[in-house]
């Protein structure tokens, strides 16, 4: 058995989870863990399967038969924590294990302003394990805003304050929650 991911992007309709999962089960495949969305009419999603490496060919075929859908499927080594989604206090060589932590955050939409915010999780030594962002009409503002939520992991010792301090920092409308 091997471990993959199954990368899908393709336009949108009824039923296409469906036809997905059915290739991965015809293919004598477990379903893991899925990510999908919908995004300007279009699906896209990954889905981490472990499969018979004999029949890697034959999901990849099968998927490339549902119309207007394209796909990869890459190895992967599984890591046996994340089947628990547990992290352990202590990783393999002893140290202390990273923090998981989600995070929201709200603003004024502009230009740049995810790569503002990752830039800045990235002087931490912040790893972002999810990212999902929105845009919507303020009330009362007429202007969009901007809505982040992250599923990150840090080192132990990074400082939630000093994470809030320095993303807020970056424009006056920011409004960091940690959840």
């Amino acid at each position: 058995m091997q471990a993959m991911i199954l990368t899908v992007i393709g336009k949108d309709k009824v039923g296409l989870v469906n036809e997905i999962a059915q290739c991965i089960k015809d293919a004598q495949g477990n379903w893991l863990k899925s990510s999908f969305c919908h995004l300007a009419g279009q699906f896209a999603g990954f889905v981490q399967v472990m499969l018979p490496q004999s029949k890697h060919q034959q999901l990849i075929t099968a998927c490339n038969n549902i119309s207007n859908l394209h796909i990869t499927l890459t190895p992967v080594a599984l890591n046996p924590a994340e089947n628990d989604c547990l992290l352990s206090t202590k990783n393999s060589t002893g140290n202390a294990a990273l923090v998981e932590t989600q995070i929201k955050v709200t603003g004024n939409d502009r230009q740049g302003i995810v790569s503002d915010i990752t830039s800045t999780l990235n002087t931490f030594n912040i790893n972002i394990m999810t990212l999902n962002t929105t845009c919507e009409s303020a009330p009362n503002w007429g202007n969009s805003l901007f809505i982040a939520n992250l599923s990150i992991q840090c080192q132990p010792d990074v400082e939630p304050s000093q994470l809030k301090e320095s993303i807020e920092a970056l424009a006056d409308d920011l409004i960091v929650e940690f959840e």
